[in-house]
């Protein structure tokens, strides 16, 4: 029996529907639309919250890669049929990105620092720092959980 209220699944599953359009849209507006600086960083912005809904297994930082790799071979694309590349939308495009990677680096580091403040960010290893909490071998600068 299915859930009449929709699920993180059913937000999935029509994010996985939506990301082959939504990329069609942004490279034909690139390369055949020549779409003004904002248009296209705000349709890499779109693409970006889409590819991270739809593959939430994926690491953000690797599909945020990807799609600044896409988006920099739509403007080689564009740059090849038109014979002019366009530098500031193409900036636009992985400022945007960027920031996103920033807002979800700003994201984890907030997550842990409600799990325990304390820890120094040296001792965080990066893949294994919220599953495994113990601080690195050898370190006596952490102080003592304060008990709640």
């Amino acid at each position: 029996m299915r859930s009449p209220n929709p699920t993180a699944h059913h937000l999935v599953t029509a994010a996985r529907a939506i990301l082959p359009m939504a990329a069609a849209i942004l490279a034909c507006g690139v390369v055949h639309l020549e779409w003004a600086v904002s248009t296209a960083a705000c349709w890499t912005l779109i693409c970006g919250v889409i590819l991270l809904m739809a593959m939430p297994r994926l690491r953000a930082g690797d599909g945020l890669g990807f799609l600044a790799l896409f988006v920099t071979l739509l403007e080689c694309i564009g740059a090849a049929s038109s014979g002019i590349a366009d530098a500031q939308r193409w900036q636009a495009c992985i400022a945007v990105t960027g920031a996103m990677v920033l807002l979800l680096k700003v994201q984890h580091l907030r997550a842990l620092a409600r799990q325990d403040g304390y820890v120094p960010l040296r001792h965080l290893e990066r893949r294994s720092a919220v599953l495994n909490r113990s601080p690195a071998r050898g370190c006596d600068s952490v102080p003592p959980r304060r008990s709640r």
